[in-house]
């Protein structure tokens, strides 16, 4: 009696152990016109790749979805002369590259994001070292601003789908943001042939309702 009870015990265990091991799926988010779905992570250095994955609600037949993903590129950047004539970069921080792609239940790409980015450099400033025969230098640092906007997406149904974030990074911030919006049908106005047809019907009916009467 105690061996089974022993043989239980350790079965149950085994179980526990085995369950507590199960890989945690992520929970998907819900995206309804009423809610966006904001997007905010930190990447260390190195090739980062990132899916999120959301859920179209079924209270509308057909939606249109806007996105897109913003991060930035910090580079200093140091020349010997004041007009940068001869630059070249020490070092670059920020978000290098990244591309953003829609993809399907079946991860299939169904739309892509186009960049846009401009840069600011701030002033130059003369560096000079606290080091004995060290020519001084200018410094300045040139920051690009980047922004992914999801273009040519179909319109969607309900459903699961994915968005997937790419890129390589010097140690950056990426945020970003998701959003729906119903299509609701018009209706769709009465010919005039038709408002004539049926006044004219309406017409006819009277007249013969007249003749009744009179007869």
């Amino acid at each position: 009696m105690k061996q089974n009870k022993t043989a239980y015990l350790l079965t149950a265990c085994l179980a526990l152990a085995s369950a507590s091991y199960l890989p945690q799926a992520s929970a998907s988010t819900v995206l309804t016109p009423a809610s966006a779905t904001v997007i905010d992570n930190t990447v260390s250095a190195g090739i980062f790749e990132n899916i999120y994955d959301f859920v179209i609600d079924n209270v509308y037949n057909a939606y249109n979805l806007s996105g897109a993903v913003s991060f930035q590129t910090v580079q200093t950047i140091v020349s010997q002369t004041e007009d940068f004539s001869t630059p070249f970069v020490t070092s670059t921080t920020g978000i290098s590259n990244a591309t953003v792609e829609l993809l399907d239940s079946t991860s299939a790409v169904i739309a892509t994001g186009s960049l846009t980015s401009f840069s600011v450099a701030s002033t130059p400033v003369l560096v000079t070292l606290p080091f004995p025969n060290t020519t001084p230098f200018y410094q300045e640092l040139l920051t690009t601003f980047n922004l992914i906007s999801l273009n040519n997406i179909p319109v969607l149904g309900a459903g699961n789908y994915q968005l997937a974030i790419k890129g390589l990074s010097n140690g950056g911030t990426y945020t970003g943001s998701l959003s729906v919006s119903p299509i609701i049908p018009t209706a769709v106005p009465l010919p005039t042939a038709t408002w004539l047809f049926l006044s004219g019907l309406v017409g006819v009916l009277g007249l013969k309702r007249r003749k009744s009467l009179a007869a």
